[in-house]
């Protein structure tokens, strides 16, 4: 369990977080410079705010003004960087046992796990330069792990190699998750990494927590159009699987007492399923088109719609379901939307994107 009370003036705004966690894995969500990074360096301590409270498992790390405050190498978290740090003139091995008291870890029933789930093994003789992005992220997490932190912290760990290779480090820090369950921090802008790792999450924005909880709730259910834009209106959900067309390739989920038409899924019918839809897949329309591809056609209410940027922002009630779409002015004009204009709904089934499939 940790409790987090951090206050520090920044240049653009004030980072001001007050928020605990029991959860084996909490995730750290927002746009860029939100301060998703500055609260993760406050925690490991690299940061000094002017105001700070920090507690790991009943034990104070830090308490400022009026209490003592330790020092990073004396609070027992291991940061793992968006760009992994290794010794250069190191090999492998010697990079992952250079922390006191590791070499005896490399050698023990633990240090074997981590270096099967990491899957280091073949790394072990090489030298940095010769590594891949993921194969250093791969390196720098299992030098973190060996050093036997009590909390893991990771600085968006995916963000410094591609998106194939960011979908293996996630397997792997899933992998870890399950064997080694060492507790964690991460930081992330993506939301499939949240949905994906994360037990309990926060969002943040301009140093603020504008919401908590387990990130299916947090991302599927906006609690105000602004957090839904924050998050970047990708459509999130849990839905009750309804039956199987497996001739057809599609599943029906229940969709708010609508049924929805997605790629065929695996779970069986009463079990729920985590979907997505981006927003600009949601085409809307003010009558069913006659003989289209899509196999979604939804009746639909606008709830509420916002100007952003160059574009709107459009709240959709469909069944008891709140999904968003985005338009042009020149679409919104043309078709003049507003609150409580009724519409249908066209969203094909390539546009639901299964999490758990």
């Amino acid at each position: 369990m940790i409790e987090v009370h951090l206050r520090q003036p920044l240049s653009e705004f004030e980072l001001n977080v007050d928020f605990r966690s029991e959860a084996p894995v909490l995730g750290i969500f927002g746009r860029s410079g939100s301060g998703k990074s500055t609260l993760l360096h406050g925690v490991a301590g690299i940061l000094r705010p002017k105001q700070e409270r920090i507690v790991l498992n009943g034990i104070p790390l830090a308490q400022r003004p009026g209490g003592r405050r330790l020092a990073p190498e004396k609070r027992g978290l291991a940061l793992i960087p968006q760009d992994p740090l290794l010794f250069p003139h190191l090999s492998t091995y010697a990079n992952l046992v250079y922390a006191p008291g590791a070499k005896n870890v490399f050698h023990s029933e633990r240090g074997r796990s981590i270096l099967e789930v990491l899957r280091l093994d073949s790394l072990l003789q090489r030298n940095p330069e010769s590594l891949s992005g993921g194969e250093r992220q791969r390196v720098a997490c299992g030098r973190a792990l060996l050093a036997q932190p009590r909390m893991l912290l990771l600085d968006e760990p995916a963000s410094s190699v591609d998106a194939e290779l960011a979908r293996e480090f996630l397997t792997l820090l899933l992998e870890a998750k399950r064997v080694l369950k060492v507790p964690m921090i991460f930081v992330t802008h993506r939301a499939s990494e949240l949905l994906a790792l994360a037990d309990d999450c926060l969002v943040l924005e301009k140093g603020r927590v504008v919401a908590q909880g387990p990130p299916v709730q947090v991302l599927a259910r906006p609690t105000q159009i602004g957090i839904a834009n924050l998050l970047g209106v990708d459509n999130l959900m849990r839905l009750p699987v309804l039956e199987h067309d497996p001739e057809g390739g599609i599943s029906f989920f229940d969709l708010g007492g609508v049924a929805l038409v997605a790629p065929l899924c695996a779970a069986a019918p009463g079990e729920e399923v985590d979907l997505g839809i981006y927003a600009e897949d949601l085409i809307l329309c003010e009558r069913k088109p006659e003989k289209i591809s899509a196999r979604n056609a939804l009746p639909a209410r606008i709830s509420n719609l916002e100007r952003i940027g160059n574009e709107f922002l459009v709240g959709l009630q469909i069944g008891r379901a709140e999904l968003y779409s985005r338009v042009t002015p020149s679409a919104r004009k043309e078709m003049d939307l507003k609150p409580g204009k009724e519409l249908v709904v066209l969203i094909k089934t390539t546009a639901c994107h299964l999490l758990n499939p």
